[in-house]
């Protein structure tokens, strides 16, 4: 009896040490699950280095981006931990980074992201997120990937060092003459005329060619090259800011995606699929290396016919639909996860718009007399133009889970084209709108809670290098 009361009052000290502490902890263990769920439970929508990636540099970064910013930072670590130097953690909107230094060459790394989700009451949840990647040859670029790995790497290209320390939004004055600001709207960079197109951090530099042939020019944003990039039919920024994503077309008349790097090779990814004898021709829609996605539309007369998701990883389908009655135009979200399917303009209402989350095709949102130029970074937002009226055409951000309208602008008097720029892991959308044929320009930063910041341009008319 002795013993049992002994057994059950140090039982009692534990339960109430625990508690003391915040509750049970609960740990969620890759092994468990799979790395989405793991990831999924801790709100992390990708993590970069991608799981499975090789030919990654021994040196560099380690990204989580979350859906929104935790209470806690998380903590990261590498095994084997042998001379590695893991330091300077920050967060960059609501992307976690953490800097890597000393990895050995051609070896396996496992990464463990230990995410502490208490909000100081109710049940203490830890989260483990665990993925792995395999280093390079110790060479400071991405060597070339082996022609028989079944996998092509899609990392980004490790030669590229920004020169500017955070992101930037770029636009081109009358004479192509490139100015630089940074979310705040402060000029921060003024450099001679060039005619190019940013990546989505403003960091890099494109200069687009006129021929779909050969390299292409990259520079920093002090305006220094840093290499060159090859070329493809069609060809956009991934996500990363530091890759490419492209399509090409085979001596068959069939067309490839492909991954460009910046002083890389060119890797085919897979096949694209279009409808065959017809004309349609595929145009990328969205490129995440932080996902591993592309979406890629097939195109004919100005009208969309398909859609589809494609794995960077291999090539696969992960997704696929088409429109017997084609519709004007689809835009999709930076990593693919949303696109708006806007169907053709009607006398009632103007046109109607979808909402699709993918690769599971649901439908979360709907609405009608807005033309989307594009979504904010978490998705959560469309930013597009009032159909109508030419008089009283807007500018409008609008929530489109419930249909308020976060922001608006009139146009008027006569709507010439509008452009939109999401902020990288952040809550702002630049929005630049032009009217009486680009002699009037109006440039604003909006903030998802409707807060604006007007930036002043040096004169019009002026394109938005994005």
């Amino acid at each position: 009896m002795k013993s049992w009361v002994t057994q059950l009052a140090g039982a009692v000290v534990v339960l109430v040490f625990a508690l003391a502490v915040g509750g049970f902890v609960m740990v969620l263990r890759a092994q468990q699950e799979s790395l989405a769920g793991t990831m999924a439970s801790a709100h992390i929508r990708a993590v970069s280095p991608p799981d499975g990636a090789t030919n990654v540099p021994l040196s560099g970064e380690i990204r989580a981006d979350y859906v929104s910013r935790p209470k806690n930072d998380p903590a990261i670590k590498l095994e084997p931990p042998v001379g590695v130097t893991l330091d300077n953690p920050r967060w960059d909107g609501t992307t976690f980074v953490i800097d890597y230094h000393g990895l050995r060459d051609s070896s396996l790394y496992h990464v463990e992201l230990d995410q502490d989700d208490w909000t100081g009451k109710g049940e203490h949840k830890q989260i483990k997120v665990r993925w792995s990647f395999r280093t390079g040859a110790g060479q400071p670029v991405t060597p070339t990937p082996s022609p028989t790995s079944p996998i092509p790497s899609s990392s980004a290209s490790p030669s590229v060092s920004p020169a500017a320390s955070g992101p930037l939004i770029w636009y081109m004055g009358p004479q192509n003459d490139l100015h630089g600001l940074d979310w705040n709207g402060k000029t921060v960079k003024s450099l001679s005329p060039n005619t190019v197109i940013q990546s989505p951090d403003g960091l890099l530099l494109w200069r687009r060619p006129n021929t779909p042939a050969g390299t292409s020019a990259v520079y920093d944003a002090d305006g220094q090259s840093v290499g060159s990039v090859p070329v493809d039919q069609n060809m956009m920024w991934a996500d990363d800011g530091r890759t490419f994503c492209g399509v090409t077309s085979t001596p068959t008349g069939a067309y490839d995606l492909d991954m460009l790097r910046i002083n890389g090779p060119r890797v085919r990814i897979g096949a694209i699929r279009v409808t065959p004898g017809t004309i349609q021709v595929p145009v990328l829609a969205a490129c995440s290396v932080l996902t591993q996605r592309a979406v890629v539309i097939a195109q004919s007369s100005g009208y969309t016919w398909s859609v589809s998701m494609i794995s960077l990883k291999d090539g696969s389908v992960l997704y696929q639909h088409s429109y017997p009655n084609p519709l004007a135009r689809i835009v999709a979200s930076h990593d693919g996860q949303y696109i708006a399917e806007q169907f053709p303009g009607n006398t009632t209402g103007g046109p109607a718009t979808l909402i699709r989350q993918l690769p599971s095709g649901t439908t979360v949102g709907q609405f009608s007399g807005i033309v989307v130029q594009g979504f904010s970074w978490d998705g959560s937002l469309v930013v597009g133009n009032t159909s109508g009226d030419p008089n009283l055409q807007e500018a409008q951000v609008l929530r489109y889970r419930t249909h308020e309208v976060v922001w608006h602008q009139c146009m008027c008097p006569h709507p010439h084209w509008l452009i939109v720029l999401a902020q990288p892991g952040g809550t702002k959308v630049a929005v630049v709108a032009s009217s009486d044929d680009g002699a009037y320009v109006t440039f604003n930063i909006v903030d998802a809670d409707g807060t604006s910041k007007s930036v002043q341009v040096v004169s019009t008319p002026i394109m938005p290098a994005f």
